[in-house]
């Protein structure tokens, strides 16, 4: 029985580092997307192209879009997919 208790409290802390591993990354991926957006922002605003209106109004499309299409893929996924297979 001592086997058992131990391998099970070996996996319960395997498995919250693991978690906690999992959320650094996480937070490490968000932060590095936000310096990535936050620079992409300030160079788009000194190239001239990006600021005319027609220009502005075609970006903005092809962003909803872009985010349509991803949302719709992402909710419908195929779970086999997410699994890996």
């Amino acid at each position: 029985m001592k086997f058992l208790e131990k391998y099970i409290i070996c996996f319960y802390l395997n498995f919250k580092m693991e978690k906690r591993k999992h959320i650094f990354w996480e937070l490490t991926l968000l932060l590095g997307s936000v310096f990535v957006f936050r620079s992409l922002w300030i160079l788009m605003d000194r190239i001239p192209f990006f600021m005319t209106n027609k220009n502005l109004i075609i970006f903005l499309i092809i962003g909803i879009v872009m985010a349509v299409i991803g949302f719709y893929k992402i909710v419908h996924a195929d779970n086999g997919l997410m699994k890996g297979h």
